[in-house]
């Protein structure tokens, strides 16, 4: 190991970075306190060319360090970033990372059996269609690079996202970063808008900005994609509303109303309550509530 002065290392050189993103508060304040404890791995060559280490690179500039811990070493171009893939196997790579990976052994000119062999070691089958799409992730403008992985989002779910034009991914991107959303919400409201994009041709800009959080997106969406199924939900939920149920009854009807039956839940602690849910369930029955969702399930709406 030796202490390679910065100015000896090409900073541009990033061959060899799949690391994404770069910048990282965690390991800036690690190396503030303590340092560089893991050496840069640097092709020598003149300049010396990062193997791996991008981050701590980065972050020790910014500190304004003149000097940092480094291993040289002899390796060609093909060698350098499958030991730079490798090196980084040791932690969890998120899914622009592998994308890196995989689009830069593209670049380097692989043999096709390399290239699966290093698909398969990523997680990625290796078929064209996949290899298509991972190339498109690691050249995706950086508003999608970050959103993926800030929501660690799925292949099923980017493949959705890169279905859109720039200007529609900007809008979803900016719709969905308003809000508090899991990922199987942004899978859910990408398929519908994928869904709206395949039947009119264009996607409901106007919804994506007025939307004012995540649930009403996906009912404006709803609304767009499965008009019938939204207007059963709509007096579903007017019905809940006038039932006005307590908190320890419920009533389950199917999510697409393709079942004839509804489920009752009753939580109780005592015959007392036991006997105030029945109570309540038989006052729904007798003012038609209760047949009113029945309704419902047959696909009626009144």
């Amino acid at each position: 190991m030796m202490t390679i002065p910065l100015d000896r290392i090409d900073l541009h050189d990033q061959r060899f970075c799949i690391s994404y993103p770069l910048e990282n508060d965690l390991l800036f304040a690690s190396i503030r306190r303590l340092g560089v404890i893991h050496p840069l791995i640097l092709l020598d060559t003149t300049p010396f060319v990062v193997v791996t280490g991008f981050k701590r690179l980065i972050m020790a500039r910014r500190l304004g360090f003149t000097a940092i811990p480094a291993i040289l070493v002899n390796l060609d171009e093909k060698e350098a970033l499958l030991y730079a893939i490798h090196d980084n196997l040791t932690r969890d790579l998120n899914l622009v990372e592998r994308a890196h990976a995989i689009n830069k052994i593209l670049h380097i000119g692989f043999e096709a059996g390399e290239l699966h062999d290093t698909m398969t070691l990523l997680g990625f089958q290796p078929h064209s269609k996949i290899l298509m799409h991972l190339a498109a992730i690691a050249s995706a403008e950086e508003t999608v690079k970050g959103f993926i992985v800030a929501h660690n989002l799925a292949m099923k779910s980017t493949r959705y996202l890169f279905g859109f034009d720039v200007e529609e991914r900007e809008a979803v991107i900016h719709a969905l970063s308003r809000f508090h959303v899991t990922e199987s919400m942004i899978r859910e409201t990408l398929e519908m808008l994928s869904l709206l994009k395949v039947r009119t041709g264009t996607v409901p800009l106007k919804d994506l900005a007025e939307a004012a959080d995540g649930k009403d997106l996906e009912r404006r969406l709803k609304d767009r994609t499965h008009p019938s199924l939204s207007a059963l939900h709509r007096k579903l939920q007017g019905i809940r509303h006038q039932a006005a149920l307590p908190p320890d009854v419920d009533i389950k009807v199917d999510p697409f109303f393709e079942k004839e039956y509804i489920d009752i839940r009753i939580r109780a602690k005592s015959n007392k309550d036991v006997a105030e849910a029945v109570g309540k369930l038989r006052t729904l029955i007798d003012t038609d509530l209760i047949r009113s969702i029945f309704d419902l399930t047959k696909g009626h709406i009144r």
